[in-house]
């Protein structure tokens, strides 16, 4: 009978120690393809073996690939030998491929004579899909499974995939950056093995960052510990609370990602990480009457034809709107629409799904209107900033620092002094003290109808004069807010 023979050409680099130029061994096989399969693990072992005598310290793929690996070759020799006691001397031939040129690589007989922390964990993945293999089982142990920075990278593509619930570029680079902590922290092992007290020591290491650590533009070729070296200072500024409760947020959104596809299991380690915060006062809180009036007169120009002054104007339209910042700043002359006699902002898309909406123009904006350009965004002067390039990102800091300058040139109170943000509040308050539902309101500011009866059977709410009629009922300051 004809039986099909392996042949592989030896390094020249390591051809005196082998004692050949080419080994060559019977398969002792006459079936083609099982001749190849064989084939494939003697190149696999041979290959094994140049790269040891060459001292290779080279971990050629991660554990849990070799794991993988090994795992479909043994079942597709499941497949091949039917036979129990076939199947078994084939599993070790697979093992020894494996074992022995480790074992002659570490100065031993038997693997087993050795530390287990000596066997290179390329080995020790496939000598560990073996043992699971002949104890039928079918998972991979948590020390096999993907390591934490592929988790974390497919987590990020899963949650991005829904393009009507996408994160924010900024809340996205946030996260990115938590995770390039926790992998350096665990030295990229995988997310299964992770028990509280690692979480508790990553935490305690991450409270001592600087709040700046991330602003360095090499601050993705640090390490943890080289930042924790860079930049911790005896008694400088720490993390503030909230952020390491963003950083809580985003590991244990992953680990409950992660335990619905079955990668992890058992308690959830980040969980009982949260830290209280305390709320300033005031923060986001809607403007006092009197605040408002000194805000409002902060700028006194309204600007000039097609240049209208955002800082006049978007404090005016916030308050007769209920509009985010960034959703007025992206408004264009063609989101200027009228339907049924009413001027309406279109806004095609935002935070929410409920942020897509149509919102009429308010009478005492019709001098702004005239001021805008016809073609383009309405405030041509804004420069997009920020991770995700908005187009609010540079004037509402700028907003702030003028607020803060009133309040250190002593027209504004600190106590008074509130957001942009603080504007929608003004007006959901508004619409609450005319006893407005809050289903009608809902539908000018951009949140969520509530209930199933609105808020599922009934998609198209109001008609557009009905919503004329809420945002008519707006006033500024000394006009209907009192």
């Amino acid at each position: 009978m004809n039986v099909w023979w392996f042949q592989m050409a030896v390094p020249a680099a390591v051809q005196s120690a082998v004692g050949k130029k080419v080994v060559a061994e019977n398969l002792k096989t006459a079936d083609r393809r099982l001749a190849q399969h064989l084939a494939l693990a003697r190149a696999a072992h041979w290959k094994r073996e140049f790269d040891l005598l060459r001292a290779s310290e080279v971990e050629t793929q991660p554990p849990h690939v070799v794991f993988e690996e090994v795992v479909q070759r043994i079942n597709w020799l499941k497949q091949k030998f039917r036979d129990p006691d076939d199947l078994d001397e084939q599993l070790d031939l697979l093992w020894d491929g494996y074992a022995d040129p480790e074992a002659r690589r570490l100065g031993v007989g038997e693997l087993s004579e050795t530390d287990p922390d000596e066997v290179h964990p390329e080995v020790a993945a496939a000598l560990e899909a073996i043992k699971a293999a002949r104890a039928g089982k079918v998972e991979a142990p948590a020390e096999f499974r993907a390591p934490f920075s592929d988790l974390s990278a497919r987590y990020i593509t899963d949650i991005q995939r829904d393009t009507a619930n996408r994160r924010t570029m900024q809340t996205i680079s946030q996260m990115e950056a938590v995770f390039r902590l926790f992998r350096d922290h665990i030295d990229n092992k995988p997310l299964a093995i992770v028990k509280g007290k690692v979480v508790a020591a990553f935490f305690d290491k991450v409270k001592r960052l600087d709040p700046n650590w991330g602003r360095s533009p090499d601050t993705k070729g640090r390490t943890l510990d080289q930042l924790l070296a860079f930049y911790a200072k005896a008694g400088g500024k720490v993390l503030s609370s909230r952020t390491l409760n963003r950083y809580v947020s985003s590991l244990n959104g992953l680990w409950e990602w992660a335990d619905s596809r079955g990668e992890v299991s058992g308690k959830n380690p980040f969980s009982g990480h949260w830290t209280k915060v305390k709320t300033r006062r005031n923060a986001h809180a809607p403007w006092t009457d009197e605040a408002l009036k000194v805000v409002l007169s902060l700028q006194s120009s309204p600007g000039s034809e097609g240049k209208p002054n955002p800082l006049y104007w978007l404090p005016r339209i916030a308050l007769l709107s209920g509009m985010r910042l960034n959703e007025i700043c992206s408004l264009e002359w063609a989101d200027v629409q009228t339907e049924e006699g009413v001027t309406y902002f279109d806004i095609p898309e935002g935070k929410t799904e409920s942020s897509v909406r149509v919102v009429p123009v308010h009478s005492a904006l019709a001098p702004f209107l005239d001021l805008c350009p016809r073609s383009g965004f309405l405030f041509p002067s804004l420069a997009p900033g920020g991770p995700d390039k908005k187009r609010g990102w540079n004037i509402g800091k700028k907003f702030g620092r003028v607020t803060l300058a009133a309040v250190k040139a002593g027209s504004l109170k600190a106590e008074q002094r509130s957001t942009f943000h603080g504007f929608r509040k003004n007006v959901a308050q508004a619409f609450e003290r005319y006893r407005i539902a809050e289903t009608e309101a809902a539908q000018i500011i951009g949140h969520k109808k509530p209930g199933m009866t609105y808020g599922v059977y009934s998609p198209i709410g109001l008609r557009i004069e009905q919503k004329q009629g809420l945002v008519e009922l707006l006033r500024l300051p000394g006009k209907g807010f009192e």
